[in-house]
């Protein structure tokens, strides 16, 4: 073979080669976007799990105690309220003795609509 047909050939050869490197770089980064829409999605799936676990997770042991404790308590700050003429648990506050107790019920009853 001469010098010319050789250079003939390698002019032939880097055009077809250009395309081939064009089409592997285009393949690779269609992998790419593939990989990582395919990575986005299970990651996605895997956030919902969780959620959906959260959700239907019972509630924890020290929950219930909890609820139950703040209902008593304001139960029972509101009948020392009343036996007490009105002076007591907090001295000089008045219906804020009455306020504190309806709101301790309520945090419980709150807790209440939580509970599984």
């Amino acid at each position: 073979m001469s010098t010319s047909e050789n250079n003939a050939d390698d002019r032939s050869a880097v055009p077809g080669d250009e395309d081939a490197a064009a089409k592997k770089a285009a393949n690779k980064a269609a992998a790419k976007e593939e990989k990582a829409a395919r990575r986005k999605e299970e990651e996605r799936e895997r956030e919902e799990k969780r959620v959906a676990k959260m959700v239907d997770a019972p509630s924890p042991g020290w929950w219930v105690p909890t609820l139950c404790t703040f209902m008593v308590v304001g139960l029972f700050w509101l009948v020392v309220y009343y036996l007490t003429g009105e002076k007591y648990p907090i001295p000089g506050i008045g219906l804020g003795n009455m306020a504190i107790g309806f709101v301790l019920i309520l945090i419980g009853f709150g807790m209440t609509t939580r509970w599984r």
